[in-house]
């Protein structure tokens, strides 16, 4: 699985990096290096409300820092772990 943060002008300013950290954290804490590539990449085209994440690179995503534990939950473990 692959997690594409957008680190663009616009989800930097809304906390793209911190977005990164707190994924880095997740996965580690749940043994998932191997299973999950974590990237930035540029403008995802959805910056208007939040920072855009996809998952490989198709469903694109628009989260805050109060939605990753959730996000993390539903779309990366429910994923791995049906």
């Amino acid at each position: 699985m692959v997690l594409s943060v957008c680190v663009g002008s616009s989800c930097h300013l809304r906390g793209s990096y911190s977005i990164i950290h707190e994924f880095q954290q997740l996965i580690r804490e749940h043994g998932l290096e191997d299973r999950v590539t974590l990237q930035a990449n540029f403008c995802a085209g959805r910056c208007q409300k939040a920072v855009a994440v996809k998952v490989d690179g198709d469903s694109c995503f628009e989260l805050d820092s109060t939605d990753v534990d959730g996000f993390f939950a539903d779309y990366v473990l429910g994923a791995l772990n049906p």
